[in-house]
């Protein structure tokens, strides 16, 4: 049976590329509310909560790729551990249908 493989190395490479996408995103994030609160804080005239209010609407953004990259990396370990334990299965049934036909031919 052949068909579509999973290569771990690139499901690694992927999961690599997603956690330093999580943590720079969480790092931007947080920069971006800390603007917020300091816009606020030192203007508060109307431009001053616009410039707050765009700032906090940048920092939620960022707060929702960053769940949804957190989540895309629970998948592609998810996806790893599935592709693991199909290789460990078919390495199993691989030895298990060598050993029979040894043992038929005797």
């Amino acid at each position: 049976m052949s068909g579509a493989k999973i290569d771990l190395a690139a499901v690694q490479a992927a999961e690599s590329v997603v956690s330093s996408a999580i943590q720079e995103m969480e790092g931007v994030t947080q920069k971006i509310l800390a603007q917020a609160g300091l816009s606020e804080a030192a203007m508060r005239a109307p431009a001053g909560q616009i410039t707050s209010s765009t700032f906090s609407g940048l920092g939620g953004g960022g707060k929702a790729l960053s769940e949804t990259l957190g989540q895309l990396q629970a998948d592609l370990a998810a996806l790893r551990a599935t592709a693991e334990a199909g290789s460990d299965q078919a390495t199993q049934a691989a030895r298990a249908g060598a050993g029979a036909s040894v043992a038929s031919g005797m």
